[in-house]
């Protein structure tokens, strides 16, 4: 028992004496900086966030370690504490002199793969932004229909820890959509089905709408088109199970949706739940919807009906402070909906930051906010917002975060934008009495990022 005891302290003392060595402190009395040439010593100390007179410990230094890191200027750091002299040691990332791109004689085609890219000439080579770089431009070929393309870099190191990188494209054929099928519980006519979606069988004549070629994007969003169609029918259970293409020749597949409808549903008791010093009268235009439906079919369009005649109420009505939610019971084919509103905590919008327009101006965008800056803060004004935004149809996809401001009862406002081609070339051909007829158009939705 006596040994175990004086185990146990022993080993007590060895954890105390390391807890004590590694959270050991010295105040930095001098800072030394080798191996820099590009970067200056201020901003290196800069993103250290370590200066003259710090109180360091291992952990402080481990983090000095990850920001200088992080700056991706450098390809190793060492960072060495004794007798209060700090000594910092980098390797600087080569510098890239300039970027090729060979494979590609669209010079429209290469700046749309190009424009987003993070590695530009004259930046700092690092291999994980280059990794991330070569995805995106095969996540932008696949999105245009070039499914077999390779994209292969060769860096060439040059004098003066500089280097040429030289990107060698191969686009290979389109892959274009030989048939659409629908499988499964599908309850329409695949002639009403292919009607719904974007992605169209591949015609010869079809020479060039991109819509024959495939797409995971466009997929994706056909989906979501044929789920919203059976949500509208009153298939409030229907599964798309799933898609996918399937190669049948060189270049051509075949695109399957595997759709289970599943049974119908239909509205029965519809209601709303106010705060108390709510005024019920206000809501008596919603109380004749709720009677309209019932009974009938679901429809995925009449609970948004529902739902901006709140938002309208609550505007009119001055309800500032609201949000609004809707929860379901379902027994057997029937829905019940409860739509809630709730009073919140009242905020102000401190500001408004918008993110990712590199073509879009400004101005355009905030043209469609419903709320601005030094306006009380609404959720539903501010979820409108988001969808007024979406609806330019200038973006791939739109983000939208709320923070609290650096005032009191405030709130920030965070718009992301991710941008996507808006332009458009059709064409037509065509025989009739008076002999051939060809027609070209171009359209641009986003002129020079003006909305026009």
């Amino acid at each position: 028992m006596f040994k175990r005891i004086i185990k146990f302290l022993s080993s007590l003392s060895f954890s105390i004496y390391l807890t004590i060595t590694v959270l050991h402190a010295e105040i930095v009395n001098q800072i030394e900086i080798k191996g820099n040439d590009r970067v200056s010593n201020e901003s290196i100390l800069m993103f250290s966030k370590i200066q003259i007179g710090d109180d360091l410990n291992e952990i402080k230094i481990n983090n000095a370690l990850k920001n200088i890191y992080e700056s991706n200027f450098f390809s190793d750091v060492k960072i060495k504490l004794k007798a209060n002299k700090l000594s910092i040691f980098v390797l600087e990332n080569p510098v890239i002199e300039n970027i090729e791109y060979q494979g590609i004689k669209s010079k429209t085609l290469l700046e749309n793969l190009t424009q987003n890219l993070k590695l530009k000439s004259r930046s700092s080579y690092d291999v994980s932004i280059l990794n991330n770089d070569v995805k995106q431009i095969n996540f932008l070929l696949k999105e245009l229909g070039y499914y077999f393309s390779k994209v292969e870099v060769n860096k060439i190191d040059l004098d003066d820890n500089k280097l040429k990188l030289i990107y060698n494209i191969e686009l290979g054929e389109k892959a274009k959509i030989k048939k659409i099928i629908f499988l499964g519980d599908k309850k329409f006519k695949d002639s009403k089905l292919k009607n719904l979606i974007t992605s169209e069988e591949y015609k010869f004549w079809k020479f060039i709408s991109g819509k024959k070629y495939l797409n995971e994007n466009l997929i994706n969003f056909d989906k979501r088109l044929l789920k919203n169609f059976y949500l509208n029918k009153g298939y409030y259970d229907v599964k798309i199970n799933s898609s996918f293409a399937k190669l049948i020749n060189n270049d051509e597949f075949e695109l399957v949706f595997n759709i289970n409808a599943n049974k119908k549903f239909f509205f029965d008791n519809l209601s709303i739940d106010l705060p108390e010093d709510f005024e019920p009268n206000n809501f008596d235009d919603l109380k004749k919807i709720f009677d309209e439906l019932k009974d009938k079919p679901y429809s995925i369009n009449s609970v948004e009906q529902i739902i901006n005649e709140i938002d309208k109420i609550s505007i009119n009505e001055q309800f500032e402070s609201v949000k609004a939610s809707v929860s379901e019971n379902i027994i057997d084919n029937k829905i019940n909906l409860t739509f809630k509103i709730e009073e919140t905590e009242k905020y102000f919008v401190e500001k408004i930051n918008i993110y990712g327009n590199n073509i879009t101006r400004e101005g355009v965008i905030r043209n469609k906010f419903l709320v601005d800056e030094g306006d009380p803060y609404n959720e539903i004004l501010a979820n409108r917002t988001v969808n007024e935004i979406k609806s330019l149809n200038f973006f791939r996809d739109v983000e939208f975060n709320v923070i609290n401001g650096d005032k009191p009862n405030s709130k920030i406002i965070n718009i992301s934008v991710i941008e996507k081609p808006t332009g458009e070339i059709m064409a037509g051909a065509g025989f009739g009495t008076d002999g051939e007829v060809l027609e070209v158009g171009v359209r641009e939705n986003n002129y020079l990022g003006k909305g026009l």
